[in-house]
């Protein structure tokens, strides 16, 4: 049939894009490239249109015909088909269309009427050579498949295939992989995900905005749904929570361990480097930047190379660094097919009735399905009950920056547990006022709350005193944590991915929880307004996750085997606010936190958090206060990092001077201190002073510690080091002999 161009039609609902490319390209290098014409077609079900009448349209639209029609069925595809069927009835194809249709099925589901005669392979759950050839021989016929099963084995295997990008069979993870799994409440967006799928491929990076700049619309679920579905296409695929800039760095130096190319001791700046310097040098991978704040803050970031990025985030200004794809509330469609099929129960008319009142947002239709579906009440019931909240929520003239809707969905919610699980609300409200980030479980049950006396003076009961004697054990913790998974309120991930200790509270063994910003803002404001004179009740909460924060802490910032906890503590330290906080283990923890960023090597955000922190408690707690003592030392360290000796200088000389006058000339923080402001002397060219001071620390350290203790020997050195840079060679070789000797021994 040379010279014969054929013909072909792939249909498909827009989830199953990844099969439709993959069947295109199988097709493509079976057959001859010149003639053969495969065209992807996306059913739009949400447009009422059946599945009959788009393919008569897609055959009408062809020109000179079409030899085959494949359909690629699923559980996405009979959902929506039997959406359609419900409100328009079922059509019936004629013989024509009906002996041109090839059903692929790449789930296990039965074909439905009209095509459960029709003759079709399945590909799911089967090796890709042996699914190839399944394809082609239903498709091309047996003759083809014989006479391409050597291109298509090639192919399969890693080959040069003649179609470019090469799409590989899908469900298959890569090796490299931290994406975060994905729940079964993402429903439609079929364009969506095309059209993401269409500008990375045109362009390599996009933006996933909200229209108008609306939280709760879907962008984070559409970035997961697109990973999860077309992941297998990549080599990599490494996500990354970017709300904080300053976090960025150790996700690309975690990815730089995961690839083997640097050990888990390497400083952030260096292993971040070799992480964007790998991507640079190699194509076929995907970077999720999630929540970014603006342009400004992550374009550095933006990895070079032959890859493929995407950005999720509640701003604009994305233009110039990556095409825009806008994400818009869920169509009435569906809505109505996400309530459906948490609650089957639910008439098309009683599931449009919610929809509309939920105003078609995703994350509160997915509140309320959960609600629906766990507490078994009837959606007439919810809608009255979801007016009054809503009422309510109006009635406390707040400012409110979230959907009325979603606020009442909330409130609905949070009504129905403060009687039937006071638990699970207490652990929600907790992880409200943790970072949008994972949350170990393990670290939920650390403390129990202090309740020294009621909040709540409208209950006369502390808002989390349903939470007394959580820390004995983890049955409790994960009934309650269950219960909010089932009604939407939180996202549970089964499996530990952050490589932490077993042991540790921040393993995440039992399981790590994230809690949608909007949600969480709800909670908080549910509780009263920081500051405001009904703010008891969020002070309290407050407090115990401070302490929670504080009881997490991974130890000796110094120490590379904690990196990995320190990493995942880090978000929430951030934004515990301990500037602010009242906790003084807190504000200890918020000191190592600024010492973990120097240790790994990201200054400049060390010396950001330090200097934070040192100039808020300056005047909080006063010049004499051990937190901002510790904070005045720890900025010292960064300062004399970044070459400011300067500056380091007038810092250590007063922390000096406070600390002698608190503790005496001979205490080990004095001792420090005098050390620290040496090191500055010299490096500022005072070497006679350095000389003075690590004279003096060297003896009250032999004095008080012994001759061989570790910082008494250290002093020695810097001792050595001054009489070296003085010319006394002859003494610093005799004190460096010295400190060998006690080293050896």
């Amino acid at each position: 049939m040379s010279g014969v161009r054929r013909r072909f039609v792939i249909s498909h609902v827009g989830r199953d894009r990844p099969w439709a490319e993959w069947i295109a390209a199988r097709l493509a290098d079976a057959g001859e490239t010149d003639t053969l014409d495969v065209q992807l077609v996306s059913w739009r079900w949400d447009t009422g249109v059946p599945l009959v009448t788009a393919l008569e349209q897609a055959m009408f639209e062809a020109e000179n015909g079409v030899d085959r029609i494949v359909v690629v069925f699923s559980e996405a595809l009979l959902e929506a088909h039997a959406y359609v069927a419900e409100q328009r009835g079922e059509l019936r194809p004629d013989l024509a269309l009906l002996g041109k249709v090839v059903p692929v099925r790449v789930e296990a589901v039965r074909l439905p009427e009209p095509w459960s005669g029709a003759s079709g392979p399945a590909l799911h759950d089967t090796p890709p050579i042996e699914a190839a050839d399944r394809l082609v021989t239903a498709v091309l016929g047996g003759v083809a498949a014989s006479r391409a099963a050597g291109r298509l084995a090639r192919t399969e295997t890693g080959g040069p295939a003649l179609v470019a990008p090469r799409p590989r069979l899908p469900g298959h993870r890569p090796d490299h992989w931290n994406a975060p799994a994905r729940d079964d409440v993402f429903v439609g967006r079929d364009e969506s995900l095309i059209a993401l799928r269409t500008a990375l491929s045109n362009g390599g990076r996009v933006a996933v905005e909200g229209r108008y700049g609306m939280g709760g619309v879907g962008k984070t679920r559409l970035a997961l749904e697109y990973v999860h579905r077309f992941g297998s296409d990549y080599d990599l695929v490494w996500w990354i929570p970017a709300d904080r800039p300053v976090l960025i760095g150790d996700q690309f130096a975690a990815l730089a361990v995961r690839l083997g190319l640097v050990g888990p001791e390497t400083d952030t700046g260096t292993a971040a480097t070799v992480a964007r310097t790998y991507l640079r040098r190699h194509a076929n991978w995907l970077i999720v930047f999630d929540n970014a704040e603006s342009s400004e803050a992550l374009t550095p970031w933006l990895p070079g190379g032959d890859g493929h990025t995407i950005v999720t985030s509640r701003t604009s200004g994305w233009a110039a660094v990556a095409a825009r794809l806008e994400v818009d509330l869920l169509s009435r469609a569906e809505s109505i097919l996400l309530l459906r099929r948490r609650d089957p129960t639910l008439t098309v008319v009683e599931a449009g009735r919610l929809a509309a009142v939920l105003g078609d947002l995703p994350l509160s239709v997915v509140l309320a399905v959960g609600f629906l579906a766990e507490t078994g009440t009837r959606a007439e019931d919810y809608l009255t009950e979801l007016a009054q909240h809503v009422t309510d929520v109006l009635d406390e003239h707040r400012s409110v920056n979230y959907p009325h809707a979603l606020a009442g969905a909330i409130a609905t919610a949070t009504s129905w547990l403060a009687t039937r699980d006071p638990v699970a609300l207490a652990v929600a409200r907790v992880c409200a006022f943790l970072a949008p980030a994972p949350i170990p479980v393990g670290m939920l049950g650390l403390l129990d709350p202090d309740l020294p006396e009621p909040v709540d003076r409208r209950r006369g009961v502390h808002p989390l005193a349903a939470l007394e004697g959580i820390s004995d054990g983890t049955a409790l913790l994960q009934r309650a944590i269950g219960r909010l998974q089932r009604l939407g309120i939180v996202q549970v991930e089964r499996a530990s991915r952050f490589g932490v200790r077993v042991g540790d509270p921040l393993n995440g063994s039992n399981g790590v929880v994230s809690l949608h910003r909007l949600v969480a803002a709800i909670f908080r404001d549910q509780l009263g307004l920081r500051g405001q004179p009904d703010s008891e009740r969020q002070d309290a909460v407050r407090a115990h996750v401070d302490a929670l924060i504080a009881a997490a802490d991974p130890g000796d910032p110094a120490d590379p085997d904690r990196w990995a906890s320190w990493t995942l503590l880090l978000p929430h330290v951030y934004a515990a606010e301990p500037t602010m906080s009242d906790s003084a283990p807190l504000r200890a923890t918020a000191v190592s936190a600024a010492r973990l960023l120097l240790a790994r090597g990201d200054v400049r955000s060390a010396r950001d958090l330090a200097d934070q922190l040192h100039r808020r408690w300056l005047d909080r707690l006063g010049p004499d206060s051990e937190d901002t003592l510790r904070a005045a030392r720890c900025l010292a360290q960064t300062m004399r990092t970044l070459g400011r000796f300067d500056a380091a200088q007038e810092l250590d000389a007063d922390l000096l001077k406070r600390r002698r006058e608190k503790l005496g000339d001979d205490h080990t923080d004095s001792l420090a201190a005098a050390a620290d402001l040496a090191d500055d002397a010299y490096a500022l060219g005072d070497v006679r002073m350095a000389r003075a001071l690590d004279e003096d620390v060297l003896a009250r350290r032999q004095r008080v510690f012994g001759e061989s203790h570790p910082d008494a020997l250290n002093s020695a050195l810097r001792l050595a080091r001054d009489l070296a840079a003085l010319g006394d060679a002859k003494r610093a070789a005799e004190l460096r002999r010295w400190v060998e000797d006690r080293d050896v021994s």
